[in-house]
């Protein structure tokens, strides 16, 4: 800005006296707008200030569910309630951190906690650098936390030396520590004993509590793993005496039953684990709970108490069932194999065999397919974050473009004004002339227009009348004879006659169908179909609360396929948002539309109710059988994949190019 008004100055010295006065005119409106766009800027931050505070009060009910009262299924409901209608970027960052918590923690689900901790990542715009910051290291702590879980320890290790040094540049103390507590866990997982010990010696003695409670757990985890049983509970208890938080509470009590055998105390084990059972059902604390009843099977089995064991899985069996939980179906049938083995009852071993082996086969199927998708998922997201990463370096290279282009734009404008101040006189005479020879060139061309239009107009009205004369001698010739026929038929109606009638219709409905294809133009039949198809999404959004997010590549190609397709795809999308709306009691709907190759690809997706693929066998609705039939008419292919409680995914492959209708 310093450099522009030196330059402004600059020119004034130079100038005649005659025009400084209107030159400084224009300087004072020019200096008068740049301030003002200035204080705009100024004034949206003050804005944005102002609602992120707003909005931080109502986000503190998620928080204090998630971290004060441990509900966190209270506050995952809660967060994506909010997520809906918060509007900053500072709140919505927040509570995809708290989800990706939720599912790491809780749940188990690594591949939805890597879903939302990208999506922390992903927003930008912030009142502020020191909450843009906080919310950086945030994300990047749920992910380095889920590589951790999912075994990928360089990509982890990567992202916690970063965050760390950034935590430090910025002067984040806690968030510093947390960083090198993540870094610890990659080396301790990794097998490092020695580095990983010498990081959780320093962070044992972090200002946050939940960070020191963290390294003393993870010491007694590590001494266990070197034998040395006795160090392990001492660090263990070392973490109970400082612990703030009950789950932590909970699974330090857990991990201290596994020194139990080493330390003369093997018949304490069980009572201790029921106790972790009884605990964890009054905290809702469902990880840990199955977990303790897993190791008091083995120890049932170990001791052959048959009914004991029966008594813990046969109710643990429904559970599973109703939750979907194959993995864990899996184990239970396992075990319970083994037990009826051990108790020589092999009848009812085989049968626990062959759900144990049909449990088996599901997950391998439902693992490919879930493979296939992950990796589609895998290409997608790879293609996004190449293009955050762009907007990103643009973004920071912003501001030092922008000056260059207001110093550039206002030389130039200097350059030109001057130029054309000293060359006034001479142009005048130029602009006469330029002005008679612009009118006769304006009137030749609006000539030629007048001319060319005149030949439009007579086209387009020949052309009608040509498609008119076709459709009356199509109706007169055709349409007209078959009438009469069937109009004969029909007086004089036999039993033997009637197939001859519905030959005579069916030719008739045949011909009606290719005079009216060969009466509307083409043109008119596949015009802005990818805009009608965005307009009735659009209606049903506003009509309804369910968020649905359209995507659409290889536009131009979709608007000039066969309109039999055309219609086709919109129908069946029409039949799975109302399949959706009727039933699913959905909150987002996902559909993609796109061509790669030869083939148009269709995938659709809520986070509805979801219902038993094996439902499909028996009781068909009509509704997907007649997406069924829709798609097997275009020679296309289908893939649902749907259970209770995980929404329902449709995957629809269609050949480009029409295919013969059976």
């Amino acid at each position: 800005m310093k450099i522009v008004l030196l330059i402004h100055l600059f020119i004034i010295q130079y100038m005649e006296a005659t025009l400084k006065t209107f030159y400084l005119l224009f300087f004072m409106f020019y200096v008068n707008a740049i301030f003002s766009q200035q204080k705009l800027s100024k004034n949206k931050k003050q804005e944005l200030k102002l609602l992120e505070s707003k909005e931080r009060k109502v986000l503190k009910d998620a928080e204090n569910l998630f971290y004060l009262e441990n509900d966190k299924e209270g506050s995952y409901i809660l967060s994506h309630q909010l997520l809906r209608k918060l509007k900053t970027d500072a709140s919505k960052s927040r509570l995809s951190h708290l989800i990706s918590c939720y599912f790491l923690e809780l749940k188990r689900d690594t591949d939805s906690a890597l879903f939302y901790s990208k999506k922390t990542l992903s927003y930008t715009t912030f009142s502020n650098d020191s909450i843009k910051r906080m919310r950086i290291l945030m994300g990047n702590m749920s992910l380095a936390s889920t590589f951790l879980s999912k075994g990928l320890f360089k990509k982890a290790k990567k992202i916690a030396i970063e965050g760390q040094e950034k935590a430090a540049k910025w002067n984040f103390v806690e968030e510093h520590d947390r960083f090198m507590l993540y870094l610890a866990d990659i080396y301790s997982y990794e097998n490092k004993f020695d580095q990983a010990i010498s990081l959780f010696q320093k962070t044992i003695h972090s200002i946050d509590v939940d960070v020191a409670v963290g390294s003393m757990m993870s010491l007694g985890r590590i001494y266990y793993q070197l034998k040395n049983y006795k160090k392990s509970n001492k660090y263990y208890n070392k973490a109970l005496e400082i612990n703030e938080n009950p789950y932590y509470d909970l699974a330090i009590s857990f991990y201290m039953i596994n020194n139990l055998k080493y330390t003369g105390r093997k018949n304490d084990i069980i009572p201790q684990l029921k106790e972790i059972i009884r605990r964890g059902e009054e905290m809702q604390i469902s990880h840990l709970k199955n977990e303790a009843k897993k190791e008091l099977v083995n120890e049932y089995l170990e001791k052959k108490e048959f009914d004991e064991v029966e008594a813990i899985l046969l109710p643990l069996v429904e559970e599973r069932k109703q939750e979907g939980n194959l993995i864990e179906l899996l184990f239970c049938y396992g075990q319970l194999k083994e037990n009826a083995r051990n108790n020589e009852n092999f009848k009812q071993a085989l049968e626990y065999s062959e759900k144990f082996l049909i449990i088996r086969d599901s997950i391998n199927k439902f693992q490919k397919a879930k493979e296939i998708s992950e990796l589609e998922i895998k290409f997608e997201t790879l293609q996004k974050e190449k293009e955050n990463s762009q907007l990103k370096k643009d973004k920071e290279e912003q501001i030092y473009i922008n000056n260059l282009i207001l110093i550039a734009s206002t030389i130039t404008f200097c350059a030109i004004f001057l130029l054309a101040l000293n060359y006034y006189k001479k142009l005048k005479t130029q602009k006469k002339l330029n002005e008679t020879i612009k009118q006769v060139s304006n009137e030749k061309i609006n000539s030629l227009m007048k001319e060319q239009e005149l030949k439009l107009i007579k086209a387009t009205i020949e052309g009608q009348d040509r498609e008119r004369k076709k459709l009356a001698q199509g109706l007169h010739d055709s349409i007209g004879n078959d009438i009469a026929t069937i109009k004969l038929l029909i007086s004089e109606v036999k039993s033997s006659e009637i197939k001859k009638i519905k030959h005579q219709m069916d030719r008739t409905y045949q011909k009606v169908r290719e005079i009216s294809h060969n009466t509307i133009p083409k043109e008119n039949r596949q015009n802005d179909y990818i805009e009608i198809l965005k307009e009735y999404i659009k209606n049903i959004n506003e009509a309804t609360e369910v968020n649905i997010k359209f995507e659409v590549s290889e536009q131009d190609i979709l608007n000039q396929i066969d309109v039999s397709i055309q219609n086709e795809i919109f129908v069946i999308q029409q039949e799975l948002i109302t399949n959706t709306l009727k039933h699913a009691k959905a909150s987002s709907i996902d559909i993609r539309l796109e061509c790669i190759s030869n083939n148009i690809h269709l995938t659709y997706e809520d986070d509805g109710n979801g219902f038993l693929i094996e439902s499909l066998r028996n009781n068909t609705g009509i509704g997907i059988r007649n997406i069924k039939s829709r798609v097997q008419q275009l020679a296309g292919s289908i893939i649902i994949d749907s259970h209770p409680k995980r929404g329902t995914l449709f995957k629809i492959e269609i050949k480009k190019e029409m295919q013969k209708m059976s």
